[in-house]
């Protein structure tokens, strides 16, 4: 079967209605299915397997998790998951084991084996562009040894989650934590990056250096 965009016109219910529908379809017939969607949250609950494109180039093709979990460049990235991955330009390595985003006062602990693996795949001294997803970062509301200052600057309550912007130097990222921890925008944090799921990217061509621990 080959379908393009078949759902994109319904409204929200109605369009998840059918995208069960769809994949009940699918699983009971076994037919292979070519299904186009800008929708990437159709993609990820319909497909065994994803085929990105961007301006006509193939980008990456794999599993959905395999896609979401490892992205091969930041279009990739960007493009699936919501909220989008965080990206800070122009994170640069610092002394030690560190991460710095440009134009912060302080930077994120980074494992000696994410700097060795970057030194070694040719990263050392680049601009790199550090990606990091919103449930990989962690927020706190008082002081923790290590991790970086900011406060909330908007929060989005999305009932089960909330979502929390904030700024880290020159960068708008954003995090995932339980309803109505952060009470209210201005409100004080303290930010820390999961360094097992960070992305490092080569800023020059936005491809991922492959490095996770």
């Amino acid at each position: 079967m080959l379908m393009d965009e078949p759902i994109g016109s319904l409204d929200a219910k109605l369009r998840e209605e059918m995208r069960v529908e769809l994949k009940r379809l699918h699983v009971e017939q076994g037919s292979t299915t070519i299904y186009v969607t800008h929708d990437q949250i159709e993609a990820m609950a319909l497909a065994d397997r994803i085929v990105v494109m961007h301006a006509g180039v193939l980008q990456q093709v794999g599993t959905p998790e395999e896609v979401y979990a490892n992205p091969v460049n930041l279009f990739v990235a960007q493009f699936v998951g919501s909220p989008v991955m965080n990206v800070a330009d122009g994170a640069e390595t610092g002394s030690g084991a560190s991460m710095t985003v440009v134009g912060a006062t302080a930077g994120f602990a980074m494992p000696g084996a994410i700097i060795g693996q970057l030194a070694a795949k040719g990263g050392a001294g680049k601009p790199l562009t550090l990606g990091i997803r919103p449930e990989a970062v962690e927020l706190a509301l008082e002081p923790r040894p290590g991790w970086v200052s900011s406060d909330a600057h908007i929060i989005e309550p999305l009932g089960s989650h909330d979502i929390v912007d904030f700024r880290i130097g020159g960068a708008t990222m954003r995090a995932r934590t339980r309803a109505g921890f952060v009470p209210k925008p201005g409100t004080p944090l303290w930010v820390h990056l999961d360094p097992t799921r960070a992305h490092l990217f080569d800023a020059a061509s936005g491809n991922t250096f492959g490095i996770r621990l």
